[in-house]
């Protein structure tokens, strides 16, 4: 029984603010390319969150999941390196 009351309380308690952070990141990480990646992070600003631990470790699931966006888009060849290699 107390169980069930101390989930009914911490369901209460939650932060508003940290579910919409995990809200945008659950669309952020479902993305396919950079675009819609960037779309999504435009989102953020308008939540408003308490700075916690919690906050935190949600802003880097975020920015790891752009970041792998972004390397997918990469092009393969860098700007000191040649398409083809030279004979």
């Amino acid at each position: 029984m107390r169980f069930v009351i101390l989930l009914a309380l911490l369901a209460g308690c939650r932060d508003k603010g940290i579910s919409q952070l995990e809200a945008v990141r659950d669309e952020l990480c479902a993305c396919k390319d950079a675009a819609c990646g960037q779309a999504a992070m435009a989102k953020v600003p308008s939540v408003e969150v308490s700075n916690s631990r919690r906050s935190q470790a949600i802003a880097r699931e975020m920015l790891d999941c752009l970041a792998k966006l972004t390397d997918a888009e990469r092009p393969e060849t860098g700007p000191d390196t040649t398409a083809t290699p030279a004979p």
